[in-house]
């Protein structure tokens, strides 16, 4: 077995050494990139909660349909932002390889 235990030393002996170099832009846009995710997440669990709370409304179904109509337009909305702040944030990290 020490073959494979060495094997295993160099592998990561190896792999510790020539770590790939990171551009500091990249590092500048991983805090906006997280912060976007975030964003997005927090967008769709509140939509998701909002949903809820009009299938549970006991309101007219003419108002609940109005309402849900108006949700579903904002948070159409600010999610195809957030993705298009996902996008541009690819655009600019692919742009490094």
């Amino acid at each position: 077995m020490p073959s494979t235990s060495v094997a295993l030393q160099r592998a990561t002996s190896t792999a510790l050494v020539h770590p790939s170099p990171v551009p500091a832009e990249l590092d500048d846009l991983m805090p906006e990139f997280q912060v976007t995710l975030a964003a997005l997440t927090d967008l769709e669990i509140r939509h998701e909660i909002e949903l809820d709370c009009l299938e549970e409304w006991s309101g007219q179904d003419r108002v609940k349909r109005s309402l849900y109509a108006e949700r579903e337009c904002e948070y159409e909305r600010s999610r195809a932002a957030h993705l298009q702040r996902l996008a541009g944030l690819r655009e600019r990290i692919m742009g490094h390889h």
